[in-house]
Formats: C-alpha cells, sequence, structure tokens
C-alpha cells in the first residue's frame, strides 16, 4: 500500500486534473476524459515525474505538477484506444466498463485526441517553468506520444509472428516504458537535472515499464483472473509463465534500482516507489 505521503500525492495528482477539467466546457467529451481519467489507479507515471524531481529541488510538485498530470491524460488516452474492439477488444477497465461500452462512438473517437492535446495545454500554460523547459516537456510528451503508436503497433503484429524475448522486450519498451522513462526524465529535467543524470533516469524508466508490464501481464493471467482477457495474446505470462515472467521482471527492476545509487538520499522517494512496485 502506498504510504501517507504518497496517497497524499496521489491526491494532489487528481486534483490537477479535475482542475484542467473543470477549465473545460461541460461537454460530453469532457465527461468521457473525466470517466477515463479520473477515480482511479497507483497514478505510477504521475508519481515517478514528482519523485524524480525531487531528487533535484524541494518544490518540486509545484514545478512537475502539470506535466505529472499531462502523463496521466496521455496514459489514459493510450487506455482507451488500447481497449477497443480493433485493439484489445477489453470489456472492463479498473473494474469498470471500458469507455467505447459507455460512451456514443462519436464521443470516443475524439476522446484521444482531446486528452492528448489538453495535456499539452497545461503544459504548455504552466507559467511555474521557463518558456525553454516547457518546449522541451512538450517535445518529450511528443516523443512518447509516438513511441506509444508504435509500441500499439509492434503489439497487435506480435500476434502474427513467432516471438522472441527481444521482440516482447521492444515492446514494452515502446509501451509502457515510454511512459516510465518520461515520467522519470521529464520530471528531473524540469528541476534542473544534467543531460547525464536525465539520460541514466531514462533508461531507468525504460527497464521499469518493461518490468512493470511483466508483472501486470502475470497480474492479468489466469492462475490470478478467471475473465483472462490475455487469452489468444503474446504476453511474458504466455511466453515465459508466471514464474520465470516474475523472475525477469525482478532482475529488470533490480537493474533500474541501481540507477540510484548516484543520487543518494535524495532519491528516497523513488525508491519507495520502485519498492512498491517490486512489492
Amino acid at each position: 500500500m502506498p504510504s501517507d505521503g504518497n496517497a497524499a500525492v496521489c491526491r494532489r495528482i487528481e486534483q490537477g486534473l479535475e482542475a484542467a477539467f473543470a477549465a473545460c466546457p461541460p461537454t460530453e467529451v469532457v465527461r468521457a476524459a473525466r470517466y477515463a481519467t479520473l477515480g482511479g489507479g497507483h497514478r505510477w507515471r504521475g508519481r515517478m515525474a514528482l519523485a524524480a524531481g525531487a531528487i533535484f529541488r524541494a518544490d518540486a510538485e509545484e514545478i512537475a505538477l502539470p506535466l505529472a498530470a499531462a502523463l496521466e491524460m496521455l496514459q489514459a488516452a493510450s487506455l482507451v484506444l488500447d481497449d477497443l474492439p480493433s485493439m484489445d477488444n477489453a470489456a472492463t477497465r479498473r473494474g469498470r466498463a471500458c469507455v467505447h461500452l459507455v460512451f456514443p462512438d462519436w464521443v470516443v473517437d475524439l476522446l484521444p485526441a482531446f486528452l492528448v492535446n489538453l495535456a499539452y495545454q497545461i503544459v504548455a500554460g504552466h507559467a511555474g517553468v521557463s518558456a525553454d523547459d516547457r518546449i522541451r516537456a512538450l517535445l518529450l510528451l511528443g516523443e512518447t506520444g509516438t513511441r506509444l503508436a508504435q509500441g500499439q503497433e509492434l503489439d497487435l503484429a506480435l500476434a502474427r509472428k513467432s516471438v522472441t524475448e527481444t521482440d516482447l522486450l521492444e515492446c514494452y519498451a515502446l509501451k509502457s516504458g515510454a511512459l516510465f522513462a518520461a515520467a522519470l526524465a521529464g520530471g528531473a529535467r524540469l528541476c534542473g537535472a544534467g543531460d547525464a543524470d536525465v539520460a541514466a533516469l531514462r533508461e531507468m524508466g525504460v527497464k521499469l515499464g518493461q518490468a512493470y508490464q511483466m508483472l501486470d501481464d502475470v497480474a492479468d493471467g489466469p492462475e490470478e483472473d478467471s475473465a483472462y482477457k490475455d487469452a489468444g495474446r503474446v504476453t511474458a505470462y504466455s511466453l515465459f509463465g508466471p514464474v520465470a515472467a516474475r523472475a525477469r521482471a525482478q532482475k529488470l527492476l533490480e537493474e533500474a534500482a541501481r540507477t540510484l545509487d548516484r543520487f543518494g538520499p535524495a532519491a528516497g522517494s523513488l525508491r519507495e516507489l520502485l519498492d512498491q512496485i517490486r512489492a
């Protein structure tokens, strides 16, 4: 379970999302955005951005909160697309019916573009950082969205080929890895990290995302979930089995954790998040 401190950070990220949606006209698309984004999830990406920033500045939350909320919007947009009948054809997400089963098709068609553009808007409009840093953050968001699209295409292609561990790790690096890398690198950069530290945190984020996806595959496996949603898909569970998948994930998490040795006690919040994922 998250500590009280991390629970408070989750609430502040949620409040940042609420504020962004409240500033928009009350349209059906905004209602769908609230449904897709609010009221659930661990806020791993947002919390990672703030924890990475805290390595370099005590006021990281104030500096990086808009980026944290933007990354959660990007994550929500990717999940809306993941769940579509043309993709994973999922029925539930976070214990609720998927967006495409609740809202009209035209709303679902507009929703991912709305979320991505609102993410850009809140980062671009954040007066608490310099214009140069806002541009860097926007470029990072754009790069991340591109990588997510590439990862989704690769994910779909894996069902039509003989899959190796390299193939799967590449897919996970482009999907979960891209978001975690953006969170760590972006939060650190906004708070003054230099190029070498940003590069190290970006690489850590890729490994963390790969591990997270493997553990998620195991959690969604038939041993844990009677409504096995990944049946017929290539996942770490189907490729390695649950025991070997967990072992590979733990090795990646150990490699990610070693990155934090360069930062000493300043990386305490980030270590705590890693421990929560590892548990």
